[in-house]
């Protein structure tokens, strides 16, 4: 066990070198559309927090838990790229020839999913306070939302990796961008149910998306619905699993990539 952590950690530290040649892709870009969001669209659309029954006000901080957990979907392929270009270039092959692992491979990329999100969360979460979010949990709060993004992100990553495992093409995953705004908005990240059309407010109550953003907003502003344990028991429950069901298919795939 002493063995496997120390050869993770030493991969992980080589995703973080790798991430920092190439900042845009791993650390900025995530970063860059939420950021577009928050203040863009947030500004154009203060006034709908007018609306009789809007729940949370300003718009601002009704829009902040789903720009916070978007910044872990942006650039989710980045690491399952990465893995298969270890693969390409014979990094994996030169590994079985060492004491090491090949699980640690693996594991250090799914580790740096979660690393990478924190910094982007945090730009995120203050420019989204400046404009009038709050995080009344106080600070366990703001760790807990980090966590939960971190694990967001390392549940919405794993779909990649089954992309690109079961494809073998490093390119595979990046054919899978759309669909974080798909789930973005067919969720109430931008609007509550009540002002979507009946059809859309029913996907609502369908995406696994949706109940994430709601136990990150009960740290942030309380919850809409039930108590804040309750939306975070379920937003666990939906990281929970989503990484369990996707590791079903990625651990295999992966022996399968290093054994051949």
């Amino acid at each position: 066990m002493t063995e496997f952590a120390g050869t993770t950690w030493t991969l992980l530290l080589r995703n973080l070198r790798e991430g920092g040649r190439s900042p845009v892709i791993a650390f900025i870009f995530p970063v860059l559309f939420p950021l577009f969001v928050i203040t863009l669209v947030a500004s154009s659309y203060e006034r709908m927090a007018v609306i009789p029954g809007f729940p949370v006000t300003p718009y601002a901080a009704y829009m902040a838990p789903g720009m916070l957990l978007f910044t872990g979907m942006m650039g989710s392929g980045y690491s399952a790229t990465a893995l298969m270009l270890d693969a390409q270039t014979g990094f994996l092959d030169r590994l079985r020839l060492s004491p090491a692992r090949p699980m640690a491979v693996l594991f250090s990329r799914v580790l740096f999913d979660a690393a990478r999100v924190v910094p982007a969360v945090i730009v995120v979460l203050g420019v989204a306070m400046a404009l009038g979010a709050r995080v009344e949990s106080g600070p366990l709060g703001m760790l807990a939302i980090l966590l939960i993004c971190s694990g967001w992100s390392v549940a919405y990553g794993g779909l990649f990796y089954i992309v690109a495992l079961r494809t073998g093409n490093p390119q595979a995953p990046l054919a899978m961008a759309p669909l974080s705004v798909l789930l973005l908005f067919a969720s109430p990240a931008a609007a509550p149910p009540l002002l979507l059309q009946d059809w859309l407010a029913g996907l609502v109550g369908w995406n696994p998306f949706t109940y994430v953003i709601e136990g990150v907003r009960a740290l942030m502003t309380g919850p809409l619905d039930g108590s804040t344990q309750t939306a975070l028991l379920r937003a666990a429950a939906v990281i929970v699993a989503l990484t369990a069901i996707s590791q079903l298919f990625v651990v295999p795939s992966f022996r399968k990539l290093v054994e051949d």
